[in-house]
């Protein structure tokens, strides 16, 4: 495998810091108006695919368990989701999204569109699929052996 260049790196560097900080941008302007933070935002996600614990919760979103614990309170009082006991592991707790919860992450996702359509308008659908490509080649995990 032959590994891009120091000066190719330092572009990549550049732009992609630039890239996050744009994002982040676009999340609270799309989240701000829906009194949620990006990390709420995160966190009600992480529930809907799946991540159901709060340790995996606080692993993916590399927040301490006291974060963890602090975040759940406040989207707990909002309703928008509630723990219980896991039936198989008594000793585990598991966090599951209200009906609420997921009718919020409705307007989050809708709000989050709006804002995106406005950044990605500017590419062609050609560059979209390339970037989709690129993407998921970026996010998957390291082959054995690379």
């Amino acid at each position: 495998m032959k590994y891009p260049s120091d000066a190719v790196l330092e572009t990549l560097e550049r732009l992609s810091l630039q890239l996050v900080w744009q994002f982040r941008l676009d999340l609270q302007r799309a989240f701000e108006p829906l009194g949620v933070s990006p990390m709420q935002a995160f966190a009600l996600v992480s529930l809907r695919e799946g991540i159901d614990q709060p340790s995996s919760l606080g692993f993916v979103m590399d927040v301490s368990p006291s974060g963890v614990s602090q975040l759940l309170a406040g989207l707990e009082e909002r309703g928008w989701v509630r723990r219980e006991l896991d039936r198989k592991d008594r000793r585990q707790v598991r966090v599951l999204l209200t009906e609420e919860g997921l009718g919020f992450l409705e307007r989050l996702r809708k709000s989050w569109r709006e804002i995106s359509r406005e950044r990605y308008s500017r590419l062609n659908s050609r560059e979209i699929a390339m970037l989709c490509e690129s993407y998921q080649k970026l996010l998957a995990p390291r082959a054995v052996g690379e």
